[in-house]
């Protein structure tokens, strides 16, 4: 391996190559609770040149590539055990901002919230506020991954913004999307649907196994006048989603968020809460919040301080959308959540509300042996859906709560996705639960995989494309793997 390892320094200077076993225990897992293989070598490349070198060698070498951006996903990457390592924290620069266009092109690595803050300066923003993760997600790896953004209701999924991609494909050429594919135009990527087949949304949610986002042209425009903010209760879940589907239908809100289960919000009184945030000019948003006081008073909604609202959406301060204390749910220990979520239609939030409440009263004896805490259940409404967040907790440091943990996410998402849900984003651990449900979809997605990557080196294993195994995966049963640890 030192021939590999010298062979990366080589094209990006032996500062940026790493095989320190410190350095690659660090890159096994992101936020979630799956961890994954100890890659061989961390690269950092600062070019899209330089990516294109380290694919052609990775190539010749038959050695498969993770790509890493903030690794900042509450899955589980199933990163490749003895895989290159491919860190693009690097490539972060603010390229262009053109104004006259509405787009910003910047490289794969730019935290999202940083670009909106440089934004910010000019009264401008990204079309959308960002993920859960904002301050330390990547542009690049929130497209790759089409994370659900703030704004849902309005603004509509991360990939909705996007203009043009910049990508290196498996065997190391580099294509352009949209406008920019034109070289002529290549500084002026102003259409997504141009020159022929949408080719971005190829690589939009693939989490880069069809390919390597090196630059994202996304659309930016200029910063409603006006934010308003309501906070409401219900006395049940089935009336607070009967509201969210009026709101939906009168297009009310700019994001609207339910939450219900768990702890309930401090000093108040209601089965199921909605945060309802308005963005607009003074006078359109002041006429919608209207319409959403009138929506929910229909609905005997009982309005409470949106005070709760306001620091969750403008100081981003997610705990007050439960209105209690972190305290209550994590206490002293350590805590991770194996996530499981799902798109449903808006009505069958009600079915999907009353699986969980029925499997936490099922498995009660379970919950109380390993300490499983409920931190809450969120939906965020889309324009027309519901996107459906279910945040359990385990103790981190408890092997037994460690997998009953994995369990539950496999309980829920076999549960959802066999009835009448879809994920988001999927991932290694998620991919064996989604991807055979797919029919024909899933068959093209391996014929292309195989087509662009016939030696399957870029994220084996991470959409169940191409070799399925992706290095240790406790999802899978048998002994925990203390990699990481």
């Amino acid at each position: 391996m030192s021939k590999l390892i010298s062979e990366l320094a080589a094209i990006c200077g032996p500062e940026y190559v790493s095989d320190k076993l410190v350095d690659r225990v660090c890159h096994t897992r992101d936020c979630g609770p799956s961890p994954g293989g100890l890659p061989t070598v961390i690269v950092r490349p600062r070019t899209t040149e330089q990516v294109c070198a380290i694919v052609r060698l990775a190539n010749r070498e038959r050695t498969p590539i993770f790509v890493w951006g903030r690794s900042s996903t509450f899955i589980g990457h199933g990163i490749r055990e003895g895989c290159i390592l491919l860190a693009l924290d690097l490539m972060n620069r603010i390229e262009k901002v053109d104004f006259a266009n509405q787009t910003v092109t910047v490289q794969t690595g730019a935290i999202w919230h940083a670009v909106d803050v440089e934004l910010g300066k000019r009264g401008w923003e990204l079309h959308v506020p960002g993920s859960g993760g904002m301050f330390v997600c990547t542009v690049g790896g929130s497209v790759a991954y089409n994370s659900v953004p703030h704004g849902l209701a309005e603004y509509g999924m991360t990939g909705e913004g996007v203009v043009a991609l910049e990508v290196v494909l498996p065997y190391g050429e580099v294509i352009y999307t949209g406008s920019a594919a034109n070289r002529a135009s290549a500084d002026l990527g102003f259409e997504r649907y141009a020159n022929g087949p949408d080719l971005a949304g190829l690589f939009i949610g693939s989490c880069g196994v069809f390919g390597i986002i090196t630059k994202v042209t996304y659309r930016i425009r200029q910063r409603p006048e006006a934010e308003r903010f309501a906070f409401y209760g219900f006395d049940s879940v089935d009336t607070a989603v009967d509201a969210a589907q009026a709101l939906q239908r009168r297009q009310v809100p700019t994001h609207l968020v339910q939450v219900f289960g768990g702890q309930k919000p401090l000093g108040v009184e209601g089965q199921a809460f909605l945060h309802l945030i308005i963005r607009d000019s003074r006078a359109a948003a002041d006429e919608r919040l209207a319409a959403g006081h009138s929506i929910c008073a229909a609905f005997n909604g009982v309005r409470l301080d949106e005070k709760a609202t306001e620091r969750y959406w403008v100081n981003h301060m997610y705990s007050w959308l439960r209105n209690t204390p972190p305290e209550v749910y994590y206490s002293d220990r350590p805590y991770t959540c194996p996530e499981a979520s799902a798109f449903i239609p808006t009505q069958r939030v009600k079915d999907a509300i009353r699986y969980l409440l029925n499997y936490e009263v099922e498995h009660a004896e379970e919950f109380a042996r390993y300490g499983i805490r409920i931190k809450c259940y969120d939906v965020y409404y889309s324009r027309n859906a519901a996107f459906l967040w279910i945040d359990t907790l385990y103790p981190e440091l408890d092997l037994e709560a460690w997998q009953y943990g994995l369990k539950m996410r496999a309980d829920y998402s076999e549960y959802l996705w066999s009835h009448y849900g879809s994920p988001g984003g999927i991932l290694a651990p998620l991919a064996p639960h989604i991807m055979p449900k797919l029919g024909a979809g899933y068959e093209l997605m391996k014929m292309l995989k195989r087509t662009l990557d016939p030696n399957n080196i870029l994220n084996p294993g991470i959409l169940g494309l191409g070799d399925p195994s992706p290095g240790p995966s406790p999802d899978r049963g048998g002994e925990r793997e203390e990699v990481g640890r």
